[in-house]
């Protein structure tokens, strides 16, 4: 009886599958996302796979023109206007490639948007039931874990409180575009799990329910004029103008073939595993008639702080926000909840056909003060407990060029006095599109020493519009033998000291993209990408000389060259990398990589198997270098190369039914110059380090 069970489920697994899996993610989104992890912005990289998660399984239509393509980040209010002007005049999409034919839709962006979108006839609105709503909605279960095989001296020693897994559960029910509920759990390595400080389970649990357009339906040609257009309860971002005034969750600071103008979605909940930056509490808002949208909002958190030295708890002070989101060590443990946050505020928009204009209030208020560290480069950090933000932003059309902007000032009383700091921050710029295959960009920004937002994300060097001056130009476009060229320079100054810069310093950043697919080799492409970066730090160590710090000018190189080969179910790409930093007095540093990878989706069987064998050889942290790696939702990282040795990883993913679909993947990296692996509480007294994970997916 056993043995025919067995026989069965064997049976079922290997029974020929209709239709072909796809990729875990293209090419053109590797490349994305190794642009943002070379910024070191993980959160976001995490956030941005989420979305590309959510419309790879729901696709955008192209052909909804009220909504589509809104909630993606590359995508520019120009873009918008020309597909809403091609559907005008000839009809509905009957396919993803006629973007190539719309003004202004460039090759880079169309790759990014064609595993998230799909054209069909436009949806009509209508009043719904609740029984409706759910009787047509999709649930989505995931449950995953993952773990490293060796253990860090974090677990010997019984530093952390917790064991060296990973684990992760995500309930998500959509209905549709109109409502979607999601529920979470995580508990990161080293944090307790149902004992300790964390007798409620996970670490973290999110949560948040969106509800959009309430009351709105079309009839007999019209459209309701007012209606609630968003409603959102529980953990979510905002999102508004240019990131000067009101901008949390994903937001690339600097950009390499895409837009640069950011692309605001007002409210949107929050991703499943972000544990800091949210705001928690309700927002919704109101389109009132064609042209005007009001949002509202009102926030509390209790926010992971730095207590005093030697605080006894009962302190009114803290020393800094603390972002990471572990707490695994006493002290980290004794960072929890320590500063309630409240946020509320408005947010006013007008739109027409060619003009966009918006205005935002926002009040940040502590239930203590904020008293960091005095040291030498941060004499013009946020210290109070309150904070006044308000800003204009716009955007304008005029035939081919979208101009946008916004201007703002914070506002908040001297932690030592009774005066009233104002301070400003501004960015203009410009988008010119020749054709669908050429497009212009520039910019310009002034950030104040002293504005001060927390809740703020804009294009820029630094990780907060604070303290820099800049300005930005790009080129992106086909030029000979169809090779497709991004190009983008951004020259800047930073007016005020800054961390581990002890004067004004200034400094330069320049990248190159070159792709091409090959004319007489069907499935054969190209890949270049030079990156420079110039900028001015310390001397290390610091010395001084008559009172002042010496700094000095450092510069960094980087290139990598992939070629990718897809030919029925394979699919290998080939990287070399290389990398060079060095200062004006600092030695230099090199780095190089080279890695293949191999994916393999076979069309009789619903699997994917993928591998990459790595080798690098990097002098120092400075001359590092990230790749992205084939990977699971929520279980996203890139992956960051350093010192010597080699790296290996293999990835399966079996689909048992349509719906249902399990992971497994193993890697192991391993240095030749070294005797351990990682530091301080990570180090482990080998020189490799192996790492599983295992995800399951389920839907219904």
């Amino acid at each position: 009886m056993n043995r025919k069970i067995v026989i069965m489920v064997l049976l079922a697994l290997l029974w020929p599958w209709e239709g072909k899996t796809q990729e875990l993610l293209p090419q053109a989104w590797q490349n994305y996302i190794e642009m943002l992890s070379d910024e070191g912005d993980d959160e976001s990289v995490e956030e941005l796979m989420e979305l590309f998660d959510l419309y790879h399984s729901h696709p955008a239509n192209l052909n909804d023109t009220s909504d589509a393509l809104s909630a993606f980040p590359f995508i520019s209010d120009l873009q918008r206007e020309r597909l809403k002007a091609y559907i005008a005049q000839y009809g509905w999409l009957f396919s993803i490639e006629e973007l190539y034919v719309i003004n202004g839709f460039d090759s880079l962006t169309v790759e990014l948007l064609k595993p998230l979108v799909k054209a069909e006839p436009q949806r009509q609105y209508r009043y719904l039931t609740l029984k409706e709503i759910l009787s047509q909605g999709h649930s989505n279960l995931v449950l995953g874990a993952s773990g490293t095989i060796e253990q860090a001296r974090g677990y010997r020693d019984s530093i952390y409180e917790g064991d060296n897994l990973r684990w992760m559960w995500r309930y998500q029910f959509k209905s549709g575009d109109r409502l979607q509920l999601q529920l979470s759990g995580e508990k990161d390595p080293g944090e307790a799990f149902f004992s300790g400080s964390q007798r409620r389970g996970f670490d973290f649990y999110g949560y948040s329910l969106v509800m959009n357009d309430l009351g709105r339906w079309r009839k007999g040609g019209g459209e309701r004029s007012v209606y609630l257009k968003r409603v959102v309860a529980g953990q979510y971002h905002l999102q508004f103008g240019q990131g000067l005034t009101l901008w949390s969750g994903f937001g690339p600071r600097m950009t390499t073939g895409t837009s640069i103008i950011r692309q605001a979605q007002g409210i949107r909940a929050n991703g499943a595993f972000t544990e800091y930056g949210y705001l928690q509490g309700l927002a919704s808002a109101v389109a009132l008639g064609q042209h005007w949208v009001v949002t509202l909002f009102g926030s509390y958190d209790s926010r992971d702080a730095t207590l005093p030295r030697n605080a006894d708890g009962t302190t009114d002070t803290v020393q800094s926000i603390y972002n990471a989101g572990y707490h695994r060590t006493a002290t980290e443990i004794g960072k929890r909840n320590q500063l309630g946050e409240y946020l509320y505020g408005g947010h006013a928009e007008y739109r027409n056909n060619n003009l966009r204009v918006g205005m935002t209030g926002v009040v940040t208020q502590f239930d203590k003060t904020i008293l960091p560290v005095t040291y030498v480069y941060n004499d013009n950090a946020f210290r109070g407990k309150s904070n006044l933000n308000a800003g204009i932003d716009f955007t304008y059309r005029l035939h081919q060029i979208l101009l946008f902007g916004e201007v703002a000032v914070s506002s908040n009383h001297a932690f030592d006095s009774a005066s009233v700091h104002t301070s400003p921050a501004a960015v203009v710029g410009m988008e010119y599109y020749f054709s669908s295959n050429h497009r212009m960009s520039g910019q310009l920004r002034y950030y104040s020493p002293n504005y001060h937002n927390l809740h703020a994300n804009a294009l820029g060097q630094n990780s907060t519009p604070q303290n820099e001056m800049g300005a930005f130009f790009g080129y992106q476009g086909k030029i000979l033998w169809g090779t497709t060229v991004a190009v983008t320079a951004d020259l800047f100054r930073f007016p005020h000291m800054k961390y581990l810069a002890y004067a004004p310093t200034h400094g330069q950043e320049y990248n190159l993209m070159l792709s091409r697919a090959a004319r007489h080799v069907k499935g054969l492409a190209f890949n270049v990408r030079y990156r420079y970066k110039e900028k001015g730090r310390n001397i290390t160590p610091s010395t001084m000389v008559d009172g002042h710090y010496l700094l000095e000018q450092t510069y960094r190189h980087q290139v990598l060259a992939d070629v990718e080969y897809k030919t029925g179910p394979w699919r290998l790409v080939s990287r070399v990398g290389y990398a060079h930093y060095h200062g004006d007095v600092t030695e230099a540093d090199r780095g190089l990589l080279f890695y293949q990878d191999v994916q393999y989706s076979p069309q009789t069987i619903p699997l994917i198997v993928a591998a990459r064998l790595a080798l690098f050889d990097v002098d120092d942290y400075e001359a590092r270098m990230y790749a992205a790696e084939s990977n699971f939702i929520y279980q996203y990282t890139s992956t960051l190369y350093q010192n010597e040795g080699c790296r290996f990883y293999l990835l399966l993913r079996y689909d048992i039914t349509p719906n249902w679909n399990i992971g497994f993947k193993y890697g192991i990296t391993a240095y030749s110059d070294k005797d351990t692996f990682g530091s301080s509480y990570e180090q482990i007294a080998s020189n490799h380090r192996q790492q599983w994970r295992i995800q399951m997916r389920l839907k219904w």
